[in-house]
């Protein structure tokens, strides 16, 4: 992520409907890029609905909502291109195995990342399940792969709905360190970039 001016999430007065029914009445808020942000609320506050609209697969029935700088109505692809997503449900391909999981995610994006694979394999702790399928993984295990096939395109952004619901404490532990350490790479890369800017600089 770029310490860009503007958030890199902003909505104002979003309003999400289904039908007859309001899940997000009128939001404001805004992520700042480099930051953790979280929505709290009971079942029913509109949270899964607000990140639906987030990473485009809700529309916006109302108000405004940016991501990275674009309008999320009408730049939902491009959106989607820039971000990583951890659904709430599990939808691995149950067909495929953990690393074919990753490849699909990569060949979705159009891109090859042979070795980008590898590397989130070992980073999720799962290099020694790589050729199991997900019905074969704990839910902790699950959770992980999910997290790592958001993250194959390299994301400016990535939304998490609810990662950690279900897991007992121990997977629930080994989830959050992943985050962790995905978190300590970023600020490490976004520290080597600017010191080479710096270095750069006349």
């Amino acid at each position: 992520m770029t310490g860009a001016a503007s958030p890199a999430v902003e909505a104002r007065g979003l309003v999400k409907r289904y039908g007859e029914i309001t899940a997000v009445r009128g939001i404001d808020f805004a992520v700042r890029h480099g930051e953790c942000f979280g929505f709290l609320g009971p079942n029913g506050a509109g949270k899964t609905s607000t990140m639906k609209a987030i990473y485009g697969l809700a529309n916006v029935d109302g108000g405004e909502l940016r991501v990275l700088g674009l309008d999320a109505r009408t730049h939902r692809r491009e959106i989607k291109s820039r971000i990583g997503v951890v659904p709430q449900e599990q939808n691995l391909d149950g067909e495929l195995t953990v690393r074919e999981n990753l490849v699909m995610q990569a060949v979705y994006h159009g891109i090859r990342a042979d070795g980008r694979i590898d590397e989130l394999l070992t980073s999720a702790l799962l290099e020694k399940r790589a050729e199991a399928r997900p019905q074969e993984l704990s839910g902790g295990m699950k959770r992980r792969l999910l997290i790592a096939r958001a993250l194959v395109n390299e994301p400016e952004l990535v939304v998490l709905d609810e990662p950690t619901t279900g897991l007992d404490p121990q997977a629930r532990r080994a989830v959050w360190g992943q985050l962790d350490r995905m978190k300590a790479r970023d600020h490490g890369q976004r520290r080597d970039r600017d010191r080479g800017l710096a270095r750069r600089a006349p």
